[in-house]
């Protein structure tokens, strides 16, 4: 994997044609089809601007790291089913197994596990869909620690959506250092709002924004700047949100502000970050993980060739 240090936004001008996608809600932090709390107002500096086409076929590499798929606050196995069905298509990786956690902890899965190099994929489902980040990222663990005790698996991916990107992070920043868990290769967040929902960064620029930080920060971006230290640095994050420009400010829930918030705290501890913004009608909230263009952003990231 590349290593690359760069912070410049990234909005894709070419528009992508709008298809449905499953609702998902996420109770106090992300409510994917609920209007976000922020303002709706058009921001005084937009993020720089450069194509990126879709149309070009992608090559993945094989690998036997397995990558771990949580879904958003609400969230089903429909979720992210049919993402990974397009990355079986495309021959990009293969769905091995569905795992579910209790509220208690308590793991099981069905699918079979077979330790191939085809980008296996596992799709991670939280049987109470409505609890809180903290919980979740403890749930978190105990599939890392039920996939080492298991399948003696010692290195994965993560792709959280929504409040699963969330507390996927949440996640790095407690149990990041603990060596007893698998190694976190690298971290996909998708429409994921760092710094929750608060109001008063409406009008600061982006510049700004990743110079210096929010101007508003809310208790959970406190957390996560408290806890950065944890996050290993081994591990490349690939930040994409949503921009839809239909004056949102933002994939429609979560604005363009929190989503982008990270990179500051990513950028000042020498961290390995980089984002895309994607836009057009199909980057709403509930539909980036129904977006081809996100479908190729992360596949590259993961497999793509270096």
């Amino acid at each position: 994997m590349k290593k690359t240090f760069f912070f410049s936004f990234l909005i894709l001008v070419l528009s992508l044609v709008s298809v449905g996608c499953g609702n998902e809600k996420t109770a106090g932090t992300v409510k994917e089809s609920d209007p976000t709390s922020e303002s709706k107002s058009n921001s005084p500096s937009e993020p720089s601007t450069s194509s990126s086409g879709v149309t070009d076929p992608l090559t993945t590499n094989q690998t036997t790291i397995p990558t771990l798929f949580i879904h958003g606050y609400g969230g089903t196995e429909g979720s992210f089913s049919g993402m990974l069905s397009r990355f079986e298509t495309s021959g990009w990786g293969k769905k091995r197994l569905t795992v579910t956690v209790q509220p208690d902890g308590s793991v099981l899965d069905t699918g079979t596990w077979d330790d191939q190099s085809d980008n296996p994929m596992i799709q991670v489902l939280f049987a109470d869909n409505k609890n809180n980040e903290w919980n979740q990222a403890d749930w978190i663990k105990a599939v890392l620690v039920y996939l080492k005790q298991t399948y003696q698996i010692e290195e994965v991916n993560l792709v959280g959506h929504s409040m699963g990107g969330v507390s996927s992070f949440r996640y790095l920043v407690t149990y990041g250092n603990d060596d007893s868990l698998p190694v976190v290769n690298k971290f996909v967040a998708i429409g994921a709002p760092f710094n929750d929902f608060v109001t008063g960064n409406e009008e600061q620029s982006f510049d700004a924004l990743i110079q210096d930080g929010p101007l508003v920060i809310s208790q959970r971006y406190s957390d996560f700047a408290a806890g950065i230290q944890q996050y290993p640095k081994e591990t490349p994050l690939l930040n994409i949100v949503g921009y839809v420009q239909d004056g949102s400010d933002g994939d429609g829930t979560v604005s363009l502000r929190s989503g982008l918030s990270i990179g500051h705290l990513m950028q000042i501890n020498e961290m390995n970050y980089s984002e895309e913004i994607v836009t057009g009608s199909q980057a709403s909230h509930s539909q980036l993980h129904e977006n081809s263009q996100v479908d190729k952003a992360v596949a590259d990231f993961l497999w793509g060739t270096p």
